[in-house]
């Protein structure tokens, strides 16, 4: 499995790749939510992996990546971990997707000068502010459901990701946000409900916004055919020449 050294620490990440040919697609960089890793796209990295490169990271402290001692921020740490994993990859032609807490990361990596910018942007049930009193609730029930375990280790890393994600907001810099992108929500999400999506959608200039009837606040797992025929609708377009 292929990992990367940064800042003294290792971290994880898989890169599927099956296209008989190389030159064709693009490559696509997953970054999981709160509590998560790189399990929560493997829909996605083997449905899109013959046609696309398919790269999935375990941001700091998740999967199988080391944890990183001292405070943690979206903006610096985990925007740091993808710029330095889009380095070691030399990627130049991606699409960027973030769910949840890793669309803030998306969205911040966007934002950040002299990082290799994407072509496009995939933002999954997220919003530009991720106050932990807005979504504390609702982010521990999708914690609880998705992990089916309320062991320790797990109670503890979404306790530290809701207080990483306490101190995100760019609500005022999302106008800066450059590149075509596409929001996805669950119809039936309670941590970031569709109409929060939709003014997120609202406020990024070059951006789409679909609703996954039926999801909730992970929708590439809870429908997962659905939510891949709107992402490959998306690439599609992308690939046609945004």
């Amino acid at each position: 499995m292929p990992y990367f050294a940064h800042n003294g620490i290792t971290l994880h990440y898989v890169d599927v790749d099956k296209r008989p040919d190389k030159t064709e697609g693009i490559s696509l960089l997953f970054i999981h939510g709160g509590g998560g890793s790189h399990l929560v796209w493997s829909n996605q990295l083997d449905e899109f992996s013959y046609k696309h490169r398919t790269i999935a990271i375990d941001l700091s402290g998740h999967g199988k990546s080391d944890t990183v001692n001292g405070d943690v921020t979206i903006e610096q740490q985990f925007v740091g971990e993808v710029s330095a994993l889009v380095r070691h990859l030399k990627l130049e032609n991606f699409v960027l997707i973030g769910h949840s807490m890793g669309g803030g990361v998306a969205m911040s990596y966007v934002l950040k000068n002299n990082c290799v910018k994407p072509r496009a942007l995939v933002l999954v049930d997220t919003s530009s502010d991720l106050a932990i009193l807005k979504v504390a609730q609702g982010l521990m029930k999708e914690a609880l459901e998705s992990h089916k375990s309320t062991d320790l280790a797990n109670v503890t890393l979404l306790m530290r990701d809701l207080i990483v994600s306490n101190k995100f907001n760019i609500t005022d810099r999302l106008g800066e946000i450059d590149v075509p992108t596409f929001v996805i929500v669950g119809e039936d999400d309670d941590v970031v409900p569709p109409h929060v999506a939709k003014a997120l959608c609202d406020a990024i200039p070059r951006s789409d916004i679909a609703v996954v009837r039926g999801a909730d606040h992970v929708p590439m797992c809870e429908q997962p055919e659905e939510f891949n025929r709107l992402l490959r609708k998306f690439l599609d377009w992308v690939l046609r020449g945004t």
